[in-house]
């Protein structure tokens, strides 16, 4: 079984993490940023690691987007 998903996040530093994402993105997943949004698509066979892919990409954006808003200040 496939199992895959596609996350959308429009932020204001959303091209900043895509590139930050790539790096680390194993084959199964890949990150993006294009026309104003940051796009993650995961494809896997198995949904426990897609639930976790999603989980992690959340945590790590979320750390992210706190880290460069705590930069501004």
């Amino acid at each position: 079984m496939l199992c895959d998903a596609e996350l959308f996040l429009e932020c204001r530093y959303g091209d900043i993490i895509a590139r930050a994402l790539r790096v680390d993105d194993p084959g199964w997943c890949s990150s993006e940023f294009a026309e104003g949004r940051l796009t993650v698509r995961i494809k896997t066979e198995r949904i426990e690691s897609l639930i976790s892919a999603c989980e992690d990409y959340f945590r790590t954006v979320k750390a992210a987007l706190d880290a460069l808003e705590a930069l501004e200040i």
